[in-house]
């Protein structure tokens, strides 16, 4: 089944009981399948301090219709910056880029190939 974010995010309220996640505080993606990742470009600006405290990332199967939903701090995010890619780093649209593994044995790793192999499974909300 095919989703666009406004959907997933109306889904994923749905469940939560609320209007919790929003366009602003939100990324979506689906599976890429050909290499079995969930790939996202997140602005720095979003987890700079006084922005937001948490950053929700939706990730869909369309095969399964599966969404997973993550809640990051965003202090994790900035603490482990060093570990993570961000593209065009100390311009205007710098952004961190994300690429979430979906293979059992690196479940929600990082495995771009200049990233440190961070893993966000911690960060699975039920």
């Amino acid at each position: 089944m095919k989703l666009d974010k406004p959907q997933a995010i109306a889904r994923r309220n749905q469940a939560l009981g609320g209007a919790v996640l929003g366009m602003n505080n939100c990324h979506f993606t689906e599976l890429d399948r050909r290499r079995n990742i969930w790939w996202f470009d997140i602005p720095v600006s979003r987890i700079q301090v006084g922005q937001y405290e948490w950053i929700h990332l939706l990730l869909h199967n369309p095969q399964t219709d599966q969404l997973v939903h993550l809640k990051i701090t965003t202090a994790f995010l900035r603490e482990n910056l060093d570990n993570l890619t961000v593209r065009n780093a100390g311009k205007r649209k710098s952004t961190l880029s994300l690429e979430l593994s979906a293979d059992k044995d690196s479940f929600l790793k990082d495995v771009r190939p200049t990233a440190s192999g961070l893993g966000f499974a911690t960060f699975v909300q039920a």
